[in-house]
């Protein structure tokens, strides 16, 4: 069933379920669970608002396994709904920089950690709808612009940089004109680390998202429990586009679709 096959939203969500339930059970191997589940919920999204073109990305490749499998994932929804996914890493391709201070949890992360060792081996696996960006993210977020807008939004964003210092960069993803985005686009944040006594709320990946939603009135980064993305206590995300167009009460999706059928399944 191609993406704009669906006669309904309804339709669509039945099929995307499906998809999700095969995936949950291991029937269906798209690699690392909660990046298929969340790209599933973007494609979905878009589907429904009539989006043919998305972008994942993924801040922080390290060994490019998580890269790897995000694009496992985008090339099955490729193939499956026609749909045209895009994948993008980013990473500095020297491992972790020197802790800044008390927010990157240094008790945690030392400096070299996570080092993406070639990058030419990694490019060399990665499919043609794919691209590994490599530098500091405060030069190569002049990138955003270039990988959204026009016809094609974001779908999926995956954090994965550990430091507060460096995920505060990342977010700038999401500060683009509003038609660039889903009205909700589908996040991970792999670094919100509940199971260790040190972590909390003022610190690494939690204290970048607090600051980004005080820092912008349309733009709110919001945990929610009810998708089961299947990661141990690390919850599913969503970056709500409160300026969205798709949130206007003149202006509706596609005939036969609403955003009342974008429910978690």
């Amino acid at each position: 069933m191609k993406w704009d096959h669906f006669r309904t939203g309804a339709e669509a969500r039945l099929f995307v379920a499906d998809i999700a339930k095969r995936i949950r059970s291991g029937q269906l191997d798209l690699g690392r669970k909660h990046y298929a589940l969340c790209l599933s919920m973007g494609v979905l999204s878009a589907i429904i608002c009539g989006f043919e073109k998305i972008t994942a990305v993924e801040f922080g490749v390290a060994g490019g396994a998580g890269l790897l499998d995000l694009c496992k994932a985008a090339a099955f929804f490729r193939s499956e709904l026609g749909m045209d996914i895009a994948v993008y890493g980013f990473d500095n391709a020297t491992g972790l920089p020197p802790p800044a201070d008390y927010r990157d949890l240094p008790e945690l992360w030392q400096k070299g950690e996570f080092l993406l060792q070639d990058p030419a081996i990694l490019r060399a696996k990665l499919p043609h709808f794919a691209q590994l960006v490599i530098g500091d993210i405060a030069e190569t977020r002049a990138k955003f612009r270039d990988i959204l807008g026009g016809d094609r939004v974001l779908g999926f964003v995956a954090v994965d940089v550990d430091f507060y210092t460096s995920a505060k960069p990342c977010l700038d993803i999401l500060r683009l004109p509003a038609a660039c985005y889903l009205p909700a686009v589908p996040m991970f944040f792999d670094d919100i680390l509940p199971i260790h006594l040190t972590y909390n709320s003022w610190v690494g990946e939690s204290l970048a998202i607090e600051e980004f939603n005080l820092e912008n009135e349309f733009r709110k980064i919001e945990a929610n429990r009810n998708f089961d993305i299947m990661v141990g206590r690390r919850c599913f995300h969503a970056c709500h586009v409160l300026d969205s167009p798709f949130r206007k009460a003149d202006q509706p999706v596609r005939k036969g679709f609403s955003l009342k059928q974008l429910t978690f399944y």
